[in-house]
């Protein structure tokens, strides 16, 4: 059985960079909110170990949602580029880079369509680490 892991590094102000590993691989880099203390839509989610499936909704279509995030909801895998973009949810990318001056992710839509190659549609993903 493959082991789904994201290992985040310390929060800043810019969010949580973190990389996501198939089997102990590393195969992208994530970027989420900063920690403020799980708050909606602002802030990264523990650490733990999550259930997570298909999701398609009306912004974003072919993407994965997070299970057992209550009180939080619809926590996504999706594409962006800084925690501007990410409103709570986990983006993807290749590098880290700088987006209009802020410190974010780059060739997220790329890493994303990587991703739906690699993935199986349900899994359990563990995030470890900071904040």
């Amino acid at each position: 059985m493959e082991k789904f892991t994201i290992i985040r590094e310390k929060s800043t102000e810019n969010g949580v960079f973190g990389t996501f590993y198939i089997d102990g691989k590393a195969v992208c880099l994530t970027l989420e909110d900063p920690d403020r203390n799980n708050a909606k839509g602002i802030s990264c989610i523990p650490p733990g170990a999550y259930p997570v499936r298909p999701h398609s909704g009306t912004k974003y279509k072919n993407v994965w949602i997070l299970g057992k995030t209550a009180p939080r909801e619809a926590i996504l895998i999706h594409a962006g580029n800084t925690h501007k973009d990410t409103q709570g949810c986990i983006l993807v990318g290749s590098a880290k880079g700088v987006i209009g001056g802020v410190p974010g992710i780059v060739n997220s839509r790329a890493t994303l369509d990587k991703l739906r190659g690699l993935l199986p549609p349900e899994f359990t993903l563990h995030i470890v680490g900071a904040p």
